[in-house]
């Protein structure tokens, strides 16, 4: 039974059969976990507190405690793979079996956005 979804147990079987041991030791500091962010949402006279689980890293999605995120759209929290886990599959970029989606460029933050479009 899988513990995450599709894209992220299909690069994390990928980069298993590929690293060596340094690779390893990266993986499991930039280690999947299921995480929770909350984030406000108002409008029409009502004002609540909501949350969005998502799969994040345990070295770069950090969540301050009791933070509250003033927009779903705009939770700025990596998601997993992080662009260090994305780095170290594109140096298997020649397999057959490697997908462009897994590629730094394609990092994005738990509410779907790219992180490399917030930089700009």
């Amino acid at each position: 039974m899988p513990r995450y979804d599709r894209f992220v147990e299909e690069l994390l079987d990928f980069l298993l059969t590929r690293v060596d041991e340094d690779g390893l030791a990266r993986l499991v500091a930039h280690e999947p976990r299921r995480m929770h962010a909350a984030y406000f949402e108002g409008g029409g006279g009502r004002a609540e507190t909501r949350g969005m689980s998502f799969t994040g890293c345990t070295a770069c999605s950090r969540i301050p405690p009791y933070t509250l995120f003033l927009d779903y759209g705009r939770i700025d929290v990596p998601a997993w793979p992080c662009e260090p886990v994305r780095e170290l599959a594109l140096r298997f970029a020649d397999a057959p079996d490697y997908r462009t989606g897994w590629r730094p460029e394609g990092a994005v933050f738990a509410s779907g956005r790219l992180i490399h479009e917030a930089r700009f």
